[in-house]
């Protein structure tokens, strides 16, 4: 009986025209003219005998890909003579003309074939042997000075192929899926560093193998350059099947690479998206396997994800996000809310912590977590931090109290050593005494080599400003941190307080940080208070400071009651 997995295999065509080489592609181009063919090809058949094509322009009969076709092509060129190009027949009256793509393999045979073919009735012209011998031998140089590069269908191809399933899977009795698989070869740039350019093209070319071997019949395979390639299943394969595809291709990198320098490992990651219940469209298709696969780098190599809205949408937004971005900081368009912080104690507003927003046109406001995320990836949150620090010190000056203002600072300015030249700068130029700013820090993010840390924080606490680590508790080696830094507050995470009075084990975790802060003569400042029995427990267990929304929300006008409060 017929299935929509069945069907839409037999109808699915792979005609293969694009390369991943400009100059390959143009040779393929002057081939057509030269040897009079309707399409050119080159075509592995080292493994199983079954053509594998790695490039092609033209269309292709539809039968080129069966194992019945790859034997009649090993025998017509086991029998050929001397350098000439072999022929042979093909199913459905095409006709083929080849010659092997010599390299440097070490029984001296070879398992690539550069073919030309004729549709019924065409004709090959009288060069077309010379023709392709001398690609032929421009291809094996090719591949003697790169051995490690293996061509896949490129880009362009690949939305060709991509828009022949969703077509064919519509057309289906049943609606059958399929997916798309977006891969990468994890730290590309980091093996190019370390082993260098030729090495890492042989480890993308040992992956592209083994690839092969765990992909099942009916899939396509392309590269997008970059150590990136995308799968596309056959359509009837399910979510289930699909995972269980994925994780097939991520264990291929359990075992390393051998090569002469030793033993190389690897890991891959992957995102996927599924047709049509992830997205109804070829762009939203792939838009959705990479917003997955991004989602994946970011929990490190060897990982995998599907798609799913949030993460499609977060991605759309961060995807075109850079220039928008710039814009608002160069246009000032970025703006502060005021969250205030209150003394336990008195019950008195002390400061007030100044949160980054941005309202983006055409999209409202961005969640912040979002674009600041993005723009320490990209390399602008130094632009932003400049940006919050000096524009919070301007608004704390027309405070009619002199509170306390609290920035936070991304610790990338640690690691290149200009912080302190940062605070020294802005409070030059705004006039804030450095008593009144409290800079920052996010425990959440790496601080990177201890020594060079504590000099820069050293030298912004020499300024006569306080320094805090925002986020205690939920990021990387807090109690390393208060040997190390010199620190004046650490303001505990939220995920500590929101289980206050209901968790027995979130209580002693926060009286055992209050006693060691206590110590090491570090006042702390709990986030997220919301009930006045928390507050009530942060002030008996001696938490000096605490913020949250029952206290005060966030609210953008500095000229706002509770700004004047002392």
């Amino acid at each position: 009986m017929s299935s929509p997995a069945r069907d839409a295999q037999k109808e699915t065509l792979h005609e293969y025209s694009g390369t991943s080489s400009d100059r390959r592609s143009l040779l393929f181009r002057l081939l057509l003219p030269a040897t009079g063919g309707s399409a050119v090809a080159l075509l592995d058949l080292s493994a199983s005998g079954t053509p594998d094509i790695l490039h092609a322009i033209g269309p292709l009969p539809p039968g080129l890909q069966k194992a019945a076709t790859g034997r009649i092509i090993l025998s017509s060129e086991q029998k050929r003579n001397g350098d000439t190009p072999f022929s042979c027949p093909l199913p459905d009256d095409f006709s083929l003309i080849g010659c092997p793509v010599r390299t440097s393999s070490s029984d001296g045979k070879s398992g690539l074939f550069l073919v030309a073919l004729c549709p019924p009735g065409g004709r090959f012209s009288a060069t077309a042997g010379r023709a392709l011998q001398d690609v032929a031998d421009e291809l094996a140089n090719d591949t003697a000075e790169h051995p490690g590069k293996s061509s896949l269908p490129d880009r362009e191809e690949s939305l060709r192929v991509l828009h022949q399933f969703i077509e064919r899977t519509g057309k289906l009795s049943r609606r059958a899926v399929f997916s798309l698989i977006h891969l990468n070869l994890d730290h590309l740039s980091l093996i190019n560093d370390r082993y260098g350019w030729d090495t890492a093209d042989l480890i993308l070319a040992e992956m592209i193998r083994r690839l092969k071997t765990v992909l099942p019949e009916g899939c396509f395979l392309s590269s997008s350059g970059g150590g990136h390639f995308m799968v596309l299943t056959p359509p009837g394969t399910t979510a289930v099947t699909t995972r269980s595809l994925v994780n097939a291709i991520l264990q291929i990198s359990s075992t390393p690479v051998s090569l002469d320098m030793g033993a190389i490992p690897f890991s891959i990651s992957a995102g996927w998206s599924v047709y049509p219940q992830d997205a109804g469209d070829a762009n939203q298709l792939i838009l959705a396997a990479r917003a997955a696969l991004t989602e994946a780098n970011r929990t490190g190599g060897g990982h995998e994800r599907r798609a799913n809205a949030e993460l499609t949408n977060d991605y759309a937004i961060t995807s075109n996000l850079e220039k928008d971005l710039l814009k608002a900081v160069e246009d000032d368009a970025l703006f502060l809310k005021w969250m205030p912080i209150v003394d336990t104690a008195s019950q008195k507003i002390v400061g007030h912590e100044a949160l980054l927003r941005w309202t983006r046109p055409g999209h409202g406001e961005v969640a912040p977590n979002l674009f600041i995320r993005y723009a320490e990836e990209v390399g602008m949150i130094e632009a932003l931090d400049s940006w919050s620090l000096r524009n919070a010190c301007l608004a704390a000056l027309r405070w009619p109290t002199p509170l306390r203002v609290c920035v936070n600072v991304s610790p990338v300015w640690l690691v290149n050593e200009r912080l302190a030249p940062l605070v020294d700068t802005v409070l030059a130029e705004t006039g804030l005494p450095p008593g009144r700013l409290q800079v920052e820090l996010s425990e959440c993010r790496p601080f990177g080599p201890s020594d060079i840390a504590f000099r820069e924080l050293s030298r912004v606490r020499a300024l006569g400003v306080r320094l805090a680590i925002d986020d205690f508790g939920a990021g990387y080696s807090s109690l390393e941190r208060l040997r190390i830094y010199p620190l004046d507050q650490i303001k505990l995470d939220r995920a500590f307080v929101q289980y206050l009075g209901e968790d027995m084990r979130a209580d002693e975790i926060m009286y055992a940080i209050l006693s060691l802060a206590r110590s090491l003569n570090i006042t702390c400042c709990a986030k997220g208070v919301e009930t006045e029995h928390q507050m009530a427990l942060l002030d008996a267990n001696g938490c000096e400071e605490v913020q949250g929304y029952l206290l005060g929300a966030p609210v953008r006008d500095s000229h706002v009651p509770h700004l004047a409060q002392a």
